[in-house]
């Protein structure tokens, strides 16, 4: 089955190829959360944008990204039974669309996962990680009544800084990565469950068969440090602009 749509692979997949180790600080304030991000597509043959209000509970973990204007056609819903499980409701037009458990390991990171959608698919992932909490392989298996059944796995390759240089799909698909060393990774959505980056994401090249895509990010700050834009130009196969933006 598909996995969740871009938005959700936002929230949790935002630093996954940068990962590295998990971010053991205090939780921040606030006013160092996101309230919208917009996400900004264009390509000479598609494009679309749509900006999301962000809002948080008292222990600053994100419960709720809805698109606006309302009624919001998109939005997503988390809710957290305890300090290792919670969920995520995905709404279309205010009719759910996919249902998704996780559940965290003793690092409080993600360990798996277990998703349904409307169209009756079902899907479980398993997160492995290594002694200094770097992610190694994600196994991904689709789900039926009978039990689960091997998908496909994505593995990580890392330098000895302890940046994740390699994302190798066992369907044959991989992208590498380099990073702005003078950038340290500041972003935070309140999703905290991948080890976060040490820095941001200089550029990506992907590789399916012999179409190779890079996309390059520039990035802006506001006088606080926070993000406020990440802007990614593709070139190869694909030429097309993805811009995030954030207000806090």
């Amino acid at each position: 089955m598909l996995k969740n749509p871009s938005l959700l692979a936002t929230l949790i997949v935002i630093s996954l190829f940068a990962a590295c180790k998990k971010n053991n600080d205090a939780p921040a304030g606030s006013g160092s959360l996101p309230k919208t991000y917009t996400e900004d597509f264009r390509s000479s043959s598609y494009s679309t944008k749509v900006t999301y209000n962000l809002t948080y509970d008292g222990n600053n973990r994100l419960i709720s990204m809805t698109a606006i204007p309302e009624p919001a056609i998109v939005k997503f819903i988390y809710t957290y039974s305890s300090g290792k499980t919670f969920s995520m409701d995905l709404y279309n037009s205010n009719a759910l669309s996919i249902h998704e458990n996780f559940w965290l390991n003793s690092s409080s990171l993600l360990d798996s996962t277990f998703q349904y959608n409307d169209t009756n698919d079902s899907s479980t992932e398993k997160y492995v990680y290594n002694s200094n909490n770097q992610l190694l392989q994600i196994k991904n298996y689709n789900y039926s009544s009978t039990g689960s059944v091997p998908d496909y796995t994505t593995d990580y390759t890392y330098d000895n800084a302890g940046n994740a240089t390699l994302e190798s799909i066992s369907n044959g698909r991989s992208t590498s990565f380099t990073y702005y060393t003078d950038l340290p990774y500041t972003l935070n959505i309140g999703l905290n469950i991948i080890p976060q980056p040490k820095y941001f994401i200089k550029t990506a090249t992907s590789t399916a068969g012999s179409s190779p895509i890079t996309a390059t990010h520039f990035y802006k700050f506001d006088s606080s440090n926070r993000l406020i834009q990440d802007s990614a130009t593709t070139t190869g196969a694909v030429d097309a602009i993805a811009i995030k933006t954030y207000t806090y």
